[in-house]
């Protein structure tokens, strides 16, 4: 814990260059929305931080909240004058010696990093103390100049031609004297480009007053902010990198490491193997040993170990057993749980049912809302209608129960432990335990009937064909007929 500083997160921007419509501050970061990140490296901290938004950002503030954090307060920026008067927008919550001043835009922002700041700051009793970083790109970012111990910094909108090129860029992050913060801050002049008053002018101000200050140079990638959606796309491509190779450190492969998405709060067991193109999503836990195919996408999720999910499936909600298989090509959703050893096959959609231990539904079923014992074997085309316009209703399986293929399962329905239902039956009323099942329509034979309808067939094709080329004799007779006419009309009557 830092007693003598807090924070101050600058979230109150316009996100134009994000041209998205929105905030860029909820875009999501390996399924974490951008502000989130400096936001927890700060709050390990255990200091205090206020957010400064924009005067419409209740969806910012919502969120912010809805995630819990200790010690977090907010400011609002009524107007969009620059960040000077956004930082000037949070000066009732200032208590503490030293102010944290840092973009919200800053998912790769580390604790440590924050916290060397600060004792760099408090060993050399700076007045001020601040990021660089170098960069062969620094479109976006505000120049460092050092001229012979006078630093400065210029924004990007108003360099020119001389300093464009300049490497050196002002990273956003500041540890500012309190004091010296009220002071200058009200000596900010508004640029004569864009009429906002900038906050990296604290650097001149304290560079002209010869007061004790420190530029730190930090490596870029900890220190990317995101103004674009190529921003966005590169900083989670790093923050993914991270994760992946943490994961296998600890015991994961990942067959192509570069296609995969793994959120942040996703774990992996030692010893499993994840495919290519697969998506991890959040809340997804994954068990040891575990098989997850190309191309599947959880979400929310926990496997257990040993258990396989074959290419394409997509799973949500849902809670799968010790050696389970399912898929390829199945969906899983809304809080479905499968027990251990069960089968969930090509193109089977399960949605809130429950499926006992070594119960096998392989091919081309839907199971909804149902609950199925153990032992139960789900024949192919196998569905359950649990819908009837109005209200959704249980489907009851009870333990070894066997559903031959075809069968429509009209819920409520129980069909008892042991009970057999016939392939192709619809079965609407309950099956006591150890009966089989016949509900569909007897079949009748007719003798001889096949050749005489191939016959008829081909009857009426030879008709239709005969009839087709009448037509064509009748008109081409038409045809020359009228031509026959058109030259008789040519014809003068002397030549008759």
């Amino acid at each position: 814990m830092i007693g003598n500083m807090q924070a101050v997160i600058l979230a109150a921007g316009k996100s134009k260059r994000f041209n998205t419509g929105k905030t860029k501050q909820l875009a999501t970061i390996c399924g974490q929305p951008m502000i989130f990140y400096p936001i927890k490296a700060l709050e390990k901290l255990e200091i205090p931080i206020t957010v400064i938004v924009g005067k419409d950002s209740q969806e910012l503030t919502s969120a912010i909240k809805s995630a819990n954090f200790k010690n977090i307060s907010f400011a609002i920026q009524e107007e969009q004058l620059g960040t000077a008067h956004a930082v000037l927008c949070s000066k009732n919550s200032w208590s503490k010696e030293n102010i944290l001043i840092i973009n919200g835009d800053m998912p790769l922002i580390t604790s440590d990093l924050l916290e060397s700041l600060y004792r760099k700051h408090s060993e050399e009793n700076l007045t001020l103390s601040f990021f660089t970083s170098y960069v062969l790109d620094p479109r976006g970012y505000g120049r460092i100049i050092d001229h012979e111990g006078r630093i400065t910094v210029i924004e990007e909108k108003e360099c020119t031609e001389e300093n464009y090129n300049v490497n050196c860029i002002n990273a956003g992050v500041y540890l500012v004297k309190k004091d010296f913060l009220e002071e200058c801050l009200s000596k900010i002049s508004s640029s004569k480009t864009t009429g906002e008053f900038y906050l990296p002018d604290i650097i001149r101000l304290a560079s002209e007053q010869k007061l004790p200050l420190k530029k730190i140079s930090v490596p870029y990638d900890n220190v990317r902010g995101v103004n674009t959606l190529k921003d966005l796309w590169m900083v989670e491509q790093i923050k993914r990198s991270e994760l992946i190779d943490y994961w296998m450190s600890q015991g994961v492969r990942f067959e192509l490491a570069q296609n995969i998405h793994i959120d942040i709060d996703v774990e992996i067991g030692r010893g499993s193997f994840i495919g290519t193109g697969v998506h991890l999503l959040a809340g997804t836990k994954v068990g040891a040993n575990c098989f997850i195919g190309a191309f599947s996408i959880i979400e929310g999720t926990t496997i257990d170990n040993d258990s396989t999910i074959h290419s394409h499936s997509v799973i949500q909600d849902s809670k799968i057993g010790k050696n389970a298989h399912v898929g390829p090509f199945a969906r899983l959703r809304n809080n479905v749980v499968l027990h251990d050893n069960v089968t969930i096959g090509n193109f089977v959609e399960v949605k809130k049912s429950e499926i006992g231990e070594n119960t096998k539904a392989k091919h081309l079923s839907y199971l909804g809302d149902a609950t199925l014992g153990s032992n139960v074997n789900i024949g192919a085309g196998t569905i359950t209608c649990n819908h009837d316009g109005v209200n959704k209703h249980q489907t009851i399986v009870e333990n070894d129960a066997y559903i031959g293929s075809n069968n429509t399962l009209i819920a409520p329905v129980v069909v008892g432990s042991g009970s057999y239902t016939a392939a192709g039956s619809t079965i609407n009323q309950n099956v006591p335990a150890g009966d089989l099942a016949i509900a569909r329509s007897i079949q009748v034979n007719k003798a001889g009937y096949a050749q005489r309808l191939r016959q008829t067939k081909r009857d009426k094709k030879d008709k239709a064909a005969l009839s087709s080329d009448e037509k064509k004799d009748e008109n081409n007779f038409l045809k020359n007929c009228f031509i026959g006419a058109m030259k008789v009309k040519d014809i003068s009557e002397d030549q008759l």
